[in-house]
Parts: structure tokens; C-alpha cells; sequence
């Protein structure tokens, strides 16, 4: 079929010509025996009209005129008889007129095509009102299409109707699981809430979605379980536990099984689990204040710890220099500090026989196997003195002025020349020889802001004598010493 205006070829069924928006005049099929009584009576008035006898239609038309005027005769003349003829066929074409209208009228409005193409007819001229009406009624003869869904919440946001939009949205992804526009749905419902400062719903909504790329584009506003690098379960070794957020914002946790709240640890590097049970819950909170499900993972750590070290010698003072040694489970490593504080990864490990310092002294030693586990922390307390004519101070004294006399020093505070900080110098250790006992000093750079450098000049002076030697280290406790007026 054409349209009798453009002449473009409709489609089978279509009431609207989609090339120029003429509308299709169509007029149903008539009833056969009507049809051929109208055929009968316009017959009959041309008949009429042209003189010839009707006397058979005359009976017949007195028969039916004598049913109101009883007991009169009637008598008709042949003009009469095609006037009254005329007046009947005229009754019949109206009646057959407003028929086909009330048809033609019925149709239309029970037409799901017509209501249709009217509604996307109507949107392009941006009469969104009737477009709404013409698709509701289409989306009421036949309801199963998702996409005249989609395009009536369309039409619903063009026309100022945003509840209605966004009730016919959130319909659309309830039954739609597998419709093929459900991501277009999901962003123009999340632009809805955006646009509303909604974050709330939003994040709701984005919890459920399962459509990864409007989970990323939106995933700001969306507060997801943290991640965990690790699954639960049971550990023959040591385990740091990290946690991640899905966007920025603050993740809470505790160890021991309670719920996360705001008030709880907030996670900032990772968690090191020793032996032992540990139950994690933790809790993402986003930049807009979206509370995250809790998050759970079960841990137990079964390891034992390394034996502790043995070290020699025990705590005590000693006159006369003595190294200290580390014995240990083969697989382990030591760490020690000096100072008293208990070691960790980051200490000093040991590797050698360590010289004992000068004085008073606090080790601490610990033993950590491949997996980080830790033994007991092993302690020792020395102190070294030596019986001598010079004290430390002498003989720190009788080094300076040594060291003033042959121009490295500009006095005898520890000046140095060229620089703006200054030397200055501690007893480190004793070194012993079958001869004599020495201190070992050893000489540091203090810079204006206080931070210490080794200068690697070592020096020794005789305990008894005080005469002054450049020492050179060989290893541990062994020493090359030079009398310092050969330098």
C-alpha cells in the first residue's frame, strides 16, 4: 500500500505515513446484506426518477407507511414516492456514515500501530503531553515491549513527569534482567539521583547493580565491601593482611570479631597476624558517607616460634675487651640493638662476632625464621672498663690537642677548618695487644643541624701511656695501629 500523499510505501498494518505524517483514511468492510439493500433503494429511486412503474415497491412502501397511519388509504404520486425514497436512502447512508466513524474511531483507539506512531509523531514535535497519552494507551492495548517502556519513561522526563520516570525505571530493571538496554536504564536513573544529590539511593542502587561498566562509571558514589588480600583460613606462616576500599574514603576494622564503627581502627598500612586466631570485620565508608556491608574473613596462624638465640657471654663487667657471639637454629636470622629496644626486621643483623662497647652497654637479640615469626627477645648488659693511668677524658683530651697541634683541628672544641660543624670523638671499644691495652676511638662530623657522620678515622691511645696511633680495623676486635707522628 502507498500513501495517496507522497506515494511512499507503508508498511503492512501502519496508519501514519512515516515520510510525511499523512494520516491513513481507512473505512472497515461493509455488511454484505446492507450493502445490497442500499444497491435496492438507489435502484429504485433512479427508477423513479426516470418515470418507469414501481407498482411492486409501491405496495410495499404503503405497507410499511400503513403501520402508522391505520385506516387511511394512501396514496402516493410518483414524485412523492422518490422524495420518500430519496429520505430513506439518505437515513440509511448517515447511519451507515456514522457507522463507519464509531468503526474507523474504534480502531484507532485499539490499535497499538496508530497509538504508536501518533505517540513518536507527537515527540517530534516536541509535544511530549501527547506523546505520553498516545504511548500509554499503546503500552495499554499491549504492555510486553521493554523498549516503548524505556522510551515512555522518556517521554515522561521530557514532559516534567520525573516520579512517574523514575518509578517506570526502577520497574524496567525489576523485570528487564535480561533486557538489552538495562545499562542505558541504570545510567538514566543514576543521572536522576545525581542530579538530585540523592547519594544515598545511588548507592543503594549500585550496591545491586550488575552492570560492571555503570558500577565503574558511578563507583564513586558507592560503598562496596572491602577487599581483602588474603582469604581466611589456616597459615603454617606469618601473614600481613591488607585492606581496600573500592574508591576513596576510610576503611574500619577490628581483630577480634566486634563490629566496625566509625570509632573503630582505621586501616593505614597492613596488618602483620602472628600465631594465634583472628577474626576481621571490617567496614568501607566513602567520601559521601556510605556505610559499606561488613566484610568478615576467619584467620589462624599455626606456626611456632624460633628458638631464642644463645649469647656469649653472659651479662657482667669485663676489664678487658671480649667479643660477643650469636648462636642460632639454622634457618634464622638475628637482629640486636644496643640501646635496649627490642629488635625487629629493620635492626642491625648480625653476621660476626660483635666488639662490646666501651662502658656501659644494653643488647637485646632476636631470632626470626623465613616467615617473619619472632623468638623470645634475649637480653644482655655489659660493662667495660679498663684499669688504666689515663681515663677516657685524658685521653680523648691528649687526641684533640693532638689533632690542634698538626692543623686538623682549629681548636681544641673540635673546630674544623672549611666547615661549619664540628668533630667530635668517643671511646668505642679496648683493643688489646700482647704489649699494651689500647682505647679505640673513633671520630664522627657533627653538622649544624645535628646529624651525626662517620669520618672513618679511628685513632688509639696507649691506656697507660696515652700515646697516640691511627688505627686501621681489620675485622672484629682487630686492629693495625701507626703512631700518629708518622702520618
Amino acid at each position: 500500500m502507498k500513501c495517496p500523499n507522497c506515494g511512499n510505501e507503508l508498511e503492512e498494518g501502519k496508519l501514519l505515513c512515516e515520510s510525511c505524517g499523512y494520516e491513513i483514511k481507512i473505512v472497515p468492510d461493509f455488511d454484505i446484506e446492507l450493502e445490497d439493500k442500499l444497491n435496492e433503494s438507489i435502484s429504485s429511486v433512479m427508477k423513479d426518477m426516470a418515470g418507469e412503474e414501481m407498482a411492486g415497491e409501491e405496495d410495499d412502501l404503503k405497507d410499511s407507511i400503513s403501520d402508522y397511519f391505520l385506516n387511511r388509504p394512501i396514496h402516493l404520486s410518483a414524485t412523492k414516492k422518490a422524495i420518500l425514497a430519496l429520505v430513506v436512502f439518505l437515513v440509511i447512508a448517515g447511519s451507515i456514515a456514522v457507522f463507519t466513524v464509531h468503526m474507523v474511531e474504534d480502531y484507532r483507539y485499539n490499535s497499538y500501530d496508530y497509538q504508536y506512531d501518533r505517540a513518536v509523531d507527537c515527540a517530534a514535535h516536541n509535544d511530549y503531553s501527547e506523546a505520553v497519552r498516545y504511548l500509554e494507551r499503546a503500552l495499554a492495548i499491549s504492555s510486553g515491549d521493554l523498549d516503548v517502556r524505556f522510551l515512555l519513561a522518556k517521554y515522561y522526563e521530557k514532559n516534567g513527569q520525573q516520579q512517574s520516570t523514575i518509578s517506570l525505571l526502577r520497574e524496567l530493571l525489576e523485570i528487564g534482567a535480561g533486557y538489552a538496554k538495562r545499562d542505558e536504564v541504570y545510567d538514566m536513573l543514576l543521572e536522576i539521583y545525581e542530579d538530585r544529590n540523592e547519594y544515598d539511593l545511588m548507592g543503594a542502587l549500585l550496591v545491586e547493580c550488575d552492570v560492571p561498566r555503570i558500577v565503574t562509571k558511578y563507583n564513586k558514589y558507592v560503598a562496596l565491601k572491602p577487599e581483602f588480600n588474603k582469604q581466611g583460613g589456616v597459615y603454617e606462616e606469618l601473614i600481613s593482611i591488607s585492606l581496600k576500599g573500592n574508591t576513596q574514603g576510610f576503611v574500619y576494622y577490628t581483630l577480634d570479631g566486634t563490629v566496625p564503627t566509625e570509632n573503630a581502627s582505621v586501616y593505614e598500612t597492613p596488618i602483620l597476624l602472628e600465631p594465634g586466631e583472628y577474626t576481621i570485620k571490617a567496614m568501607f565508608v566513602n567520601m559521601y558517607g556510605m556505610k559499606s556491608e561488613i566484610e568478615t574473613q576467619h584467620y589462624y596462624i599455626n606456626l611456632s616460634a624460633p628458638e631464642a638465640p644463645v649469647i656469649e657471654p653472659e651479662s657482667g663487667t669485663y676489664t678487658a675487651p671480649v667479643l660477643i657471639e650469636v648462636y642460632r637454629d639454622y634457618g634464622t636470622k638475628v637482629y640486636y640493638t644496643t640501646d635496649g629496644s627490642v629488635p625487629d626486621k629493620s635492626s642491625t643483623q648480625y653476621t660476626a662476632p660483635i666488639e662490646m662497647l666501651y662502658g656501659i652497654s644494653n643488647f637485646s637479640f632476636i631470632a626470626m625464621d623465613e616467615s617473619g615469626l619472632r623468638s623470645d627477645v634475649v637480653k644482655r648488659t655489659y660493662q667495660l672498663e679498663a684499669q688504666a693511668n689515663f681515663d677516657t677524658e685524658l685521653a680523648l683530651q691528649v687526641l684533640k690537642n693532638s689533632l690542634y697541634a698538626s692543623g686538623k683541628l682549629l681548636d681544641t672544641d673540635g673546630s674544623v677548618p672549611n666547615k661549619s660543624g664540628s668533630n667530635q670523638y668517643k671511646v668505642r671499644t679496648l683493643f688489646q695487644t700482647d704489649a699494651s691495652m689500647y682505647y679505640i676511638v673513633y671520630e664522627e662530623y657533627v653538622d649544624i643541624t645535628g646529624e651525626r657522620h662517620e669520618t672513618n678515622d679511628i685513632y688509639a691511645i696507649d691506656v697507660n701511656t696515652a700515646e697516640l696511633y691511627l688505627a686501621y680495623k681489620v675485622n672484629e676486635g682487630k686492629y693495625n695501629l701507626q703512631p700518629f707522628a708518622e702520618q
